[in-house]
């Protein structure tokens, strides 16, 4: 049992402030397995089992059996059970920086149980001085195990359709590097979007009433929820499932959130869902800034070719030239009188 923000060492002490950096902590904020802590009375010590579903004795308050005198959860100290060390009494430890002691096998099953099982652990668990770079080495994993085992059989398929297969070693070694160099490039996209995920999330919550933790542990936070993608890893339909991940992951994030920050579920959606929602509506725009652009050249080419294939006809017909009009001529005489035609002869 450690404080949650020093990582100072908590057994045989009663509830109040930890000693190394002054946090108020209680039992309740911990969660202990079945009979795997014993409680002391304050007055004689009795012990008192933890037997709830949390590992707490019950009732909280009690007269005490041995000494008859009234008692408090909160009075009491907290010790192993008999005959143990305390490293397997707490059931809320974040696994994966318990990795060195749990083992890096062990723990990372467990965490990724928490990720997609109980994603408020994540949060409520994850220590002050977390580690960022262990959370991005977790993050990878995961994404590494689902592209490879979901890609890898398309690798090989391909390779069969083709007929290559029977060049031999070097086209072993060409498809090797190819599904290695996807995968690589997946994987480091992939985390660099987690990562911007996870700084948008907390500066939505900073700007919309404050956060408790500092933006490296909202990060952390976002890697560890990347447990879901591990369902990717189905042969040949990774592709398929990779949706369905990437909302259990979002719902994930929202209940880490609200745990690390100690905020509404329904301010964790905010922070978490807008940045989705953004990064959707620009992709939406963009597509169809494109097809009107698209649109507008191919009207553009179509005019200019239809123009160059039919050419206006033209609008008038040039009359014949009309010769020069006398100036001596006095159109406006009154003894000129029109010619009606061959005189008639004499009678």
């Amino acid at each position: 049992m450690r404080c949650r923000g020093c990582d100072y060492e908590l057994w045989s002490m009663k509830p109040g402030a930890c000693p190394e950096c002054g946090r108020l902590w209680r039992f309740d904020e911990f969660r202990f397995r079945p009979l795997a802590a014993q409680f002391l009375c304050p007055h004689c010590d009795h012990p008192y089992a933890g037997t709830d579903e949390q590992g707490l004795p019950t009732p909280r308050a009690f007269i005490c059996v041995n000494c008859t005198a009234p008692i408090d959860l909160d009075q009491m100290r907290a010790l192993p059970a008999p005959g143990t060390d305390g490293s397997g009494a707490m059931d809320d430890e974040h696994a994966w920086s318990e990795r060195a002691r749990l083992g890096y096998w062990r723990a990372f099953w467990r965490t990724v149980g928490q990720s997609m099982g109980s994603p408020s652990r994540i949060g409520a668990t994850l220590p002050q001085r977390s580690d960022f770079w262990g959370a991005v080495l977790f993050a990878t994993i995961c994404g590494m195990i689902g592209i490879f085992f979901s890609g890898s059989p398309l690798f090989v398929l391909f390779g069969l359709a083709s007929g290559q297969m029977s060049s031999g070693l070097e086209y072993a070694l060409r498809a090797v590097g190819t599904m290695a160099g996807v995968i690589v490039g997946f994987v480091i996209v992939g985390q660099l979007l987690f990562l911007l995920w996870g700084c948008a999330a907390h500066g939505i919550l900073r700007v919309g009433g404050g956060v408790r933790r500092p933006i490296v542990q909202s990060m952390s936070t976002t890697l560890y929820c990347s447990g879901p993608f591990i369902i990717s890893a189905v042969p040949c339909c990774g592709i398929y499932i990779f949706p369905i991940s990437f909302v259990w992951m979002a719902i994930g994030m929202i209940h880490a959130f609200a745990s690390l920050h100690r905020i509404s579920v329904m301010r964790a959606s905010v922070a978490v869902l807008t940045p989705v929602l953004a990064f959707v509506a620009a992709i939406v725009l963009a597509i169809a800034g494109m097809i009107w652009i698209s649109g507008n050249s191919t009207w553009s080419t179509n005019s200019a070719t239809f123009s160059t294939q039919f050419p206006p006809s033209p609008t008038a017909v040039a009359s014949p030239a009309q010769p020069p009009a006398d100036p001596s001529a006095e159109q406006s005489d009154p003894q000129v009188l029109p010619t009606l035609g061959p005189e008639a002869p004499e009678k």
